[in-house]
Formats: C-alpha cells, structure tokens, sequence
C-alpha cells in the first residue's frame, strides 16, 4: 500500500472513532469498517485514551492495527471528551513523530442540529492552523480516490512532521509526553537536577498528562512536600488523640494522607492516580514508608504485595475494607517525585529506594522555554504584556544570560553541571520590570542585573562556602562576567 493511502486510511479511522464517540450511530460511513470489527473481536470498543500509553486498553484493543504503521513510526492517537477544534489538546492525531497534528474541525448540521467533522486541521499543539482541508476534498470513504488536496495535506504534513521534529524537541510538550511515557512503564519516576528547572511545575503537568482528565483532576492527583519531621504516621497510618464520649482524651488509629490516596485508587481501578512527593529527600524516606516500601516496587504493586504495618492489629478486619489483609500500593497508582540532589542539608536517598524509582535529570536547557513570553503565567490573559516583551527581546536576553552563566558554572573547578542555574532563577526579572508601564531591552538588562545581585550571587556563595576571600572573588568575578558579556573584550576587571 501507498504511503499516501495509509494515510488516507488513517484520516478515515481518526474521523470515524471520533464521530462514533460523540453520536455512538452506526449509521455513520465509517462505522462497518472502522467500527464494527473493533467491538466484534473485542466485545467493546474503548472510546477514549492516549494510543503512546502501551498498558492502556485503549491502545491494545482499539488502535492496536495502527501501531506500527510503517516505516517504524508509531501512531499517537489522543481522544479527550467532546468536541475539540484546533485550539485544544483534547483530540489529536500523531504519525511521523510528535511534532504536528491532525485535528477535527467541527460545524453544526443544520438539518439534524448535529455537530459533525467537517474538515481536518495540521497544526502544532495549540498554534494556528498550517493547512486545512474538508472531509469532501480530502476524498475521505470514496474507495480508490486520491485527490489532488488530499496529495497536498499529505504533503504539507509530511514535511512540517519532519522539519518540525528537531526543531520542537526542547518545547515542553515533547519532554511532558516523555516523562508520562516513563512513569507510565516504570510506575515510580523521580525529577532531579539543578534548583530552578521547574520540576515541580513539570511534575504536575507530566500528573495532568496521565489522568488525562481536567474535571477529576484534583480528586486523582496529590501531593505532599516532604521534610524532616514528616513521618511514617503523617504518610501511611498512625494513632491520633480524639476525645471520647465521657470526655477523656483516647486515640485512634487514622490514615495516612498516602494511605488515604491508594485506598480511593482501589476503588476506582480503571483510572490512574498520581501522586506528587515534592523535595522527596528532605524527609527520611526509609523511616515515612516504612513496610510499604516493599509494595512500592513495581513488581510487588496490588494485592500481591500486601505487607502488615506496625499498627496491623488495629486494622479493622471488615471484609470490605481494602486493607483489612494488608496494606498494599494500587496499580493504578503513579507515583513522581522531585529533589535536587546537591542539597546537602537532607538524607540521601538509599541504593534500595532509588532501584524502585527511575531516575530522570531535568536539564536546563531543556527548560528554556519556560522563559518565553507566550508561556508565561503572567501573559496568559495579557497578550498586551506578552507582545511588549517580545518587542524588548526578553526570552533571547534571559536565554542568553542563563546559557552563558551555566557554560561557565559547567567548567569551574568545584561547581559543575549539579550546580547550574535553572531558568526560573531568570524569570525573577520579572519582579524587577514594570508590567503595566513600557518595557525596553534596556529596563530588561537592569531587571536581570538585579536578579544577579538578589537572586544568584547569594547562592553562588552558598555553592562556593570554604573558599578564600581572594578565591571566592575571583570565582565570582569571572561567572559575573559570563553571565553578563558575550565578548571577553567586554569583561570588567573588578567585580
């Protein structure tokens, strides 16, 4: 078969799952072929998912046909509740890679009062569309027809698809859906790196990927910080003053916040749960977990890895209570944590507890984009703001600053890549600039020179405690110096 008739294939399928999805009529075109032989082999058709998730039954059953759909590029095939247009991540269509997508465009029948696909979308995530095309030009469900717009979109498609992989590779999209991915074979994930590349902020989006589902978000995701005096009956379960009828203090047996979180995933097995452990190594791990240290494996999650906790003998030993025999971790439970690892002030993480966790280094440079204007929390309903620090170049000035201050940080003796600047440090030159007045690139340079004597100069000195006087100048006069001057010419010689 014809690349460009997979394709055609492919764009019947997506229209046709879509369309069975909100109007469930097996009277639509694509329904006998696309349809029918899914819930025929299967007893079911699983409406919704991500196909990247290989353990979902969603991509096991539905689009398992489209896997692997030629030269050794996999589908991934997204569809989220409702209709979705071009200004959403809710339904898409992935092939040649990750970077641009094939989405529905809708209109309203004026017949049926229906809403229908009336055309297709190429475009990346949420920007304007790059090509369009209806359904009718597409020649889509006419046997044997390719149309000279159908030859075009493909075309189009192809070359954003791959000019497009590279170029995408460092937006946030692509290392989220790489994260998710890794969680969701390895169950435990834990962020580290340098202080300010975002791991927190990135750890709840990889969480918003996997659940996949904005309006019970919060019920399926939590999260906790952890720190020296948190401990095992904070986390799992422990004995806690009440007062009783007659007025006496007594205590009870009450459930830890992470006890609490795997007995609402039992219930509810068919859906994934996250749980976020922030500044995971600034508590004693061994000591929060306790037995449930040994269910925490990926190997040993469910009922088969039920241990009895100290308190066992308090349990209740009620049939229906999901712990009664033991305490276990859901499999349908996630769990993600972050740390920076060159804190020395924290426990270390033992050779036992990391083997059950895979390890992930959240880079820098992988998190640059957290600096551009159109990802800015603050610009998010001030397109106003966003285009004046656009106009003051302030993502290249950011950018600029932090690359040359961590190349340098990377090669001094002492420091090292561990201790390099994450971007949020930059994204304090906020703090420095008038949002409501104008903004130069000028007024951009001084809010950064403020940065570097709040923000980064302290905690270069923390980093480089136990050097001389004379040395520690020296040091910080030549990082003062990266961070500002691309030239060597241009380095002042007294800090």
């Amino acid at each position: 078969m014809e690349k460009i008739e997979q394709f055609k294939h492919l764009l019947e399928y997506f229209v046709s799952h879509i369309e069975y999805v909100i109007h469930e009529d097996p009277n639509f075109i694509g329904y006998d072929e696309y349809i029918k032989p899914h819930i025929e082999a299967n007893g079911e058709f699983i409406p919704r998912g991500t196909g990247w998730r290989r353990t979902s039954n969603f991509n096991q059953k539905t689009i398992a046909q489209w896997n692997d759909f030629g030269d050794d590029h996999i589908v991934s095939f997204k569809v989220g509740s409702g209709r979705r247009g071009a200004d959403t991540k809710g339904t898409y269509l992935h092939w040649l890679g990750d970077a641009y997508s094939i989405k529905a465009n809708w209109e309203l029948d004026d017949d049926s009062y229906e809403w229908h696909v009336a055309s297709l979308i190429i475009c990346y995530s949420c920007e304007p569309p790059m090509k369009e095309a209806s359904l009718d030009e597409l020649g889509l469900f006419k046997k044997d027809v390719i149309t000279d717009d159908l030859k075009q979109f493909w075309k189009c498609f192809e070359s954003l698809a791959e000019s497009g992989s590279e170029e995408n590779d460092s937006k946030d999209v692509s290392i989220v859906d790489t994260l998710a991915d890794l969680v969701h074979r390895n169950k435990n994930l834990i962020l580290t790196g340098a202080p300010g590349t975002g791991k927190t902020y990135l750890a709840k989006q990889v969480a918003r990927t996997i659940i996949d589902n904005d309006e019970y978000f919060d019920e399926q995701c939590n999260m906790v910080q952890f720190h020296p005096s948190y401990d095992y009956t904070d986390f799992i379960e422990g004995l806690r003053p009440v007062t009783q009828d007659n007025g006496q203090i007594g205590f009870k047996l009450e459930p830890g916040t992470f006890k609490q979180f795997c007995e609402q995933a039992a219930a509810y097995p068919d859906y994934p749960y996250v749980f976020i452990i922030d500044e995971i190594n600034r508590g004693e791990v061994s000591k929060i977990f306790g037995e449930l240290f040994f269910s925490l494996d990926p190997d040993y999650r469910g009922p088969k890895g039920r241990v009895k906790s100290q308190y066992h003998n308090l349990v209740s030993k009620n049939k229906d209570d999901v712990f009664a025999q033991g305490l276990y971790v859901p499999e349908n439970v996630y769990v993600i944590a972050t740390m920076n690892d060159i804190d020395r002030s924290v426990e270390s993480i033992d050779f036992a507890f990391r083997r059950r966790f895979t390890w992930y280094e959240v880079k820098p440079e992988q998190r640059l984009s957290m600096l551009e204007p159109a990802n800015l929390d603050v610009c998010q309903n001030n397109k106003n703001l966003q285009e004046k620090l656009d106009k003051a170049s302030f993502y290249d000035c950011c950018k600029n600053y932090c690359s040359r201050l961590n190349e340098a940080i990377c090669e001094e003796p002492g420091l090292g890549s561990a201790y390099q600047v994450g971007p949020a440090y930059l994204l304090k030159s906020l703090n420095y600039l008038n949002l409501n007045g104008d903004i130069s690139e000028d007024s951009v340079y001084n809010a950064l020179e403020q940065v570097w004597n709040l923000h980064i100069d302290p905690l270069l000195r923390e980093y480089l405690r136990g050097k001389s006087e004379a040395e520690l100048y020296k040091i910080l006069l030549k990082l003062r110096n990266c961070y500002y001057y691309d030239n060597e010419d241009d380095y002042d010689e007294e800090y």
